[in-house]
């Protein structure tokens, strides 16, 4: 998965629909989440880095982390070209060691858990990571049959159940779970041929 990613990373930005669909997204988190401007956020699965970049004047600091070191290569040309130094972008994902990282105030994430094999163990990673009343924000497919990816074995899940992730939150040691619609993306079925909606729901919680 990591090896498709980092051929895409080049290419990724010329689609204009997923651009604008990350500044949807991260325009919701920044609604739900209200940051200050003063807080530390993790972007988990940042990719170009289109969520943090859209967030950064929201933030005090922002680790954008990917396990793509294409993507990452692509955000940090970004960041030397618009003169942007409250974000520093780490190849780092769940699995590896938490020690890596600091704690945060905020944990953001779009489009990225579908991808996660074990998504239980993702939810008792950003616990682990957060401070105690820290919130975290994930926007993420509703369940697709397995229709949005065109191509095979990228996606570790056909989209995610909100109750099912609702639950898996909560036994990781969140409060306050709550869901709304973040956006809808029109497109071809991998699977039909035909077009149709995939919505894309934001999930934000607080670690207790």
């Amino acid at each position: 998965m990591t090896d498709f990613f980092n051929k895409a990373a080049v290419l990724w930005d010329k689609d204009p629909g997923r651009v604008q669909m990350a500044k949807t997204i991260a325009d919701a988190m920044i609604n739900a989440l209200q940051p200050d401007g003063t807080e530390r956020v993790m972007d988990y699965g940042t990719g170009t880095g289109n969520i943090a970049l859209r967030i950064a004047p929201h933030a005090g600091r922002i680790i954008a982390v990917d396990s793509a070191k294409g993507m990452l290569e692509v955000l940090k040309e970004k960041l030397v070209t618009d003169g942007i130094i409250n974000i520093e972008p780490r190849e780092w994902s769940v699995g590896q060691d938490t020690a890596e990282l600091e704690v945060f105030d905020m944990i953001v994430s779009s489009m990225t858990l579908h991808h996660v094999s074990d998504i239980a163990a993702a939810a008792r990673t950003f616990h682990e990571l957060l401070l105690p009343g820290g919130r975290i924000a994930i926007a993420d497919l509703d369940s697709d049959n397995g229709e949005f990816h065109e191509a095979p074995g990228i996606a570790k899940h056909e989209g995610i159940d909100r109750k099912n992730l609702q639950q898996v939150f909560d036994e990781a040691g969140f409060d306050s779970v709550r869901f709304s619609q973040a956006a809808t993306i029109h497109k071809t079925s991998s699977s039909t041929g035909k077009p149709r909606d995939f919505t894309i729901f934001l999930m934000t919680a607080e670690r207790r």
